[in-house]
């Protein structure tokens, strides 16, 4: 007669009983194992584009003209919470063009602060200057850091945003 403990004595009361709930829910071990948090941010990240829309905010970033080919202009990247929510005065919001910066763009500046943009509780623009290198479609990019309030709780949040521009 064998006297060792089978493998399933071996288990621990909390493992067990985590593999029971996972039985009884119909996963196996390991999708119960997986976490639910990591499925929904890769299925709630947004596609970058010109603009970012989401139940407590709106973003965009939009050229505002035509643009001259070896000219330092920019485009405007506005941030616009939504009610009841409005732009945490506290948070270092800031702008960071892409770097490396897409082919045929040159940024004038590395990083965009606060007090380099016209930030209130309502609205927040910056103005994001860059030269083109030569005419035709060119494309303008990077991720606005920001945290929009309510009374209830804050949101922090970083999106990517990209626009193309027609250059002459």
């Amino acid at each position: 007669m064998n006297h060792a403990p089978s493998h399933w004595n071996r288990l621990s009361p909390l493992a067990l009983a985590a593999l029971t709930l996972a039985a009884a829910a119909g996963c196996t071990p390991s999708e119960a194992a997986t976490p639910p948090a990591a499925e929904a941010e890769s299925a709630a990240a947004p596609a970058k584009g010109p603009k970012v829309d989401t139940e407590t905010y709106v973003m965009e970033m939009k050229p505002t003209k035509k643009y001259k080919a070896g000219q330092e202009d920019t485009v405007e990247v506005t941030l616009i919470p939504k009610a009841p929510y409005h732009i945490n005065d506290k948070y270092p919001i800031k702008f960071k063009p892409t770097d490396p910066a897409p082919d045929g763009i040159k940024y004038t500046k590395a990083v965009l602060k606060k007090e380099d943009g016209a930030v209130d509780d309502k609205k927040a623009v910056f103005k994001v200057p860059f030269v083109a290198a030569k005419a035709g479609q060119a494309k303008v990019s990077g991720v606005l850091y920001m945290s929009v309030c309510s009374d209830a709780n804050c949101i922090m949040d970083k999106q990517e945003l990209e626009a193309n521009v027609d250059v002459e």
